[in-house]
């Protein structure tokens, strides 16, 4: 099998020409007798494995893409003076129709690949060439990652064609009496029905014939996780229950891949936000360094693409954002300052002292007194050129944690959200927190609805189990998972509490809702800028909030751009936030040459 899936992976840049013939052969002006049939390329369960992989081959083409509109266009990332005229548009959201960037071509590209996969696939399982589980588990793969990438184009464009059937000639998606445009509300409608309708929304099994080794590559991790996916469309929908369940989800069957029978590290740690080795304190920055596929990065990573110095394409991202390449993009100065503005919580430094150590040093560094993103670059060395191995991470734990905590917080649950923002279930359902672990714990370290004594406990997907005992001994799920500030050992972040409770009474009782809501999304979308700066969520948090205070805090989004620009003294920041205060300035032209 090994031997089978290595040739695969070996061919894949024919198998993306193959693809791309079958959906778009008047783009590519390739003579008829050049292309490959579907009836030669779609035969058995191999064959699609190919079509899979090469699809997820052309993919890779788009995340750095994917990258520099989610950055450049927000608040963290800013541009260089070597940057040309088109990024320096996309920073200023001036953005003009011949911006190479902001085409969406190379999205429908490999849209409509996944299109024509699909179709034969259906194909495929009619005329008996796979089984029907083989069937299920490609084409949730396939509609799972078009999903994603139809999603992409709406946060970016607002108004998209949505096609699900191949198509002949990729310009007519420019025709809108073919193929009409819909909003972004309506896409959402579509995608969570389509998405929710897929048969298989796990991992590979054990034994599939797509999970190998190749080149030292593992290939579990580069395929898409859909229960992220799932719990991201719903988050955007304000569909908080079905967001945090699909959430809970990931995290249960987390442990598969290693099929934990009894309690062990991965069972406590898989995707949960625990103390392992690879995240907690200086090792935060193991996320990144590691090598795709080492064994406590993935406790972390969920979806993950290599680049290999001997394969196409080439690694992106060390000309973009290394002073040794081009060195086109740089970590804004407002970054900068979030991270400085920290306070640490540890025992190797005082507390309070200022700092964030996911800052300099691990997700920007200093090159000759100039700021270089450097998670895509840790590794990388100008005195050997030529190794260029990287990684693309485009979902793990902080991701879905912060989106889980998201969702609580308006589904009434802010107690939690608070835990996973800072510290931990078990140290905020316990009235003593480190009180040692001969106490009786049945009814704290868990959560509770409302008070954290007497309120009855949560059911799915609100409840957490962090107790912890020695007398006898045991260890329940949760009591690793230390929350994102503490296993970066920051200090704890709270609302202010005067906005929405009434401090005269004991427990404190919610007196504006709206405002611990707003006040505590603000803390997340703080974080999520310090935990994943650089690494294409950015835009997106931005403008999902933008979205939900339109009504009631119409420059919500032209404020945190321009302060971008206010902390780098720019001309640019008025221009900008009176160009961002109209929402239809929020979206790109759809338009290619």
């Amino acid at each position: 099998m090994k031997k089978k899936l290595s040739k695969i992976f070996i061919t894949v840049f024919s198998v993306m020409i193959c693809l791309s013939i079958l959906s778009c052969s008047k783009m590519f002006d390739i003579e008829p007798k050049s292309a490959v049939s579907s009836e030669q390329m779609y035969r058995n369960v191999y064959d699609a494995d190919a079509a899979v992989i090469g699809i997820y081959g052309k993919f890779l083409n788009v995340v750095d893409r994917y990258v520099i509109l989610n950055e450049l266009r927000s608040d963290l990332a800013d541009v260089t003076p070597n940057s040309n005229q088109y990024l320096k548009q996309l920073s200023t959201h001036t953005v003009t129709v011949d911006n190479p960037y902001a085409d969406p071509r190379p999205f429908y590209e490999v849209i409509l690949n996944c299109n024509d996969a699909l179709k034969n696939f259906d194909i495929m399982r009619s005329e008996l060439k796979m089984t029907e589980d083989e069937y299920k588990q490609r084409y949730s793969d396939i509609g799972a990652l078009r999903t994603w990438l139809y999603f992409q184009l709406g946060i970016q464009y607002g108004n998209i064609p949505y096609v699900t059937e191949p198509i002949e000639n990729l310009r007519d998606l420019q025709n809108e009496a073919k193929f009409p445009r819909i909003g972004f509300d309506q896409l959402l409608n579509n995608l969570i029905q389509f998405t929710e309708s897929l048969p298989f929304k796990y991992p590979y099994p054990t034994g599939s014939s797509l999970l190998s080794t190749y080149d030292t590559y593992y290939t579990e991790k580069i395929f898409i996780n859909k229960n992220c996916l799932l719990g991201d469309l719903y988050l955007w929908k304000g569909s908080w229950t079905q967001a945090a369940t699909a959430y809970r989800e990931v995290v249960r069957v987390g442990g598969i891949p290693y099929n934990v029978v009894s309690p062990g590290e991965q069972y406590y740690e898989y995707y949960m936000l625990a103390y392992t080795a690879n995240t907690n304190g200086g090792n935060w920055a193991n996320i990144f360094r590691n090598p795709f596929g080492e064994r406590y990065s993935n406790y972390e990573i969920m979806w993950n693409l290599p680049f290999d110095k001997n394969f196409n394409p080439k690694n992106p991202f060390i000309d973009l954002f290394s002073t040794s390449g081009s060195y086109l993009i740089k970590p804004s100065d407002l970054a900068i300052n979030n991270w400085n503005a920290q306070l640490r919580n540890d025992n190797g430094t005082l507390p309070g002292t200022p700092t964030d150590i996911r800052g300099n040093g691990i997700s920007y560094r200093m090159v000759g007194g100039l700021p270089e993103i450097n998670k895509y670059t840790y590794n990388y060395s100008p005195l050997l050129p030529f190794e260029t191995n990287g990684k693309v991470i485009l979902y793990r734990g902080a991701n879905l944690f912060l989106r889980f905590a998201e969702a609580a917080n308006h589904d009434g649950r802010d107690r939690i959200a608070y835990c996973f923002l800072n510290d931990g279930i078990s140290r905020n359902y316990d009235p003593v927190p480190g009180g040692g672990n001969s106490r009786d714990v049945t009814n704290i370290q868990q959560t509770r609805f409302g008070d954290y004594l007497t309120g009855p406990y949560e059911t799915a997907p609100y409840y957490f189990d962090a107790r912890v005992g020695d007398y006898p001994q045991f260890r329940n799920g949760w009591y690793r998972a230390v929350g994102l500030r503490s296993r970066t050992s920051n200090m704890n972040l709270a609302v202010d509490s005067t906005r929405s409770f009434n401090m005269a009474v004991r427990p404190r009782v919610v007196t504006n809702r709206v405002n611990l809501i707003n006040d505590l999304d603000d803390l997340l979308i703080a974080e999520s800028g310090l935990e994943t700066a650089f690494e294409g969520n950015r835009w997106g948090d931005l403008l999902r909030i933008a979205l939900r205070r339109k009504a009631t805090d119409p420059n919500y989004l032209a404020n945190k751009i321009g302060a971008k620009f206010d902390a780098a003294h720019s001309a640019d920041a008025a221009a900008v936030r009176a160009k961002l205060t109209d929402p239809a300035n929020w979206y790109l032209p759809f338009r290619w040459k």
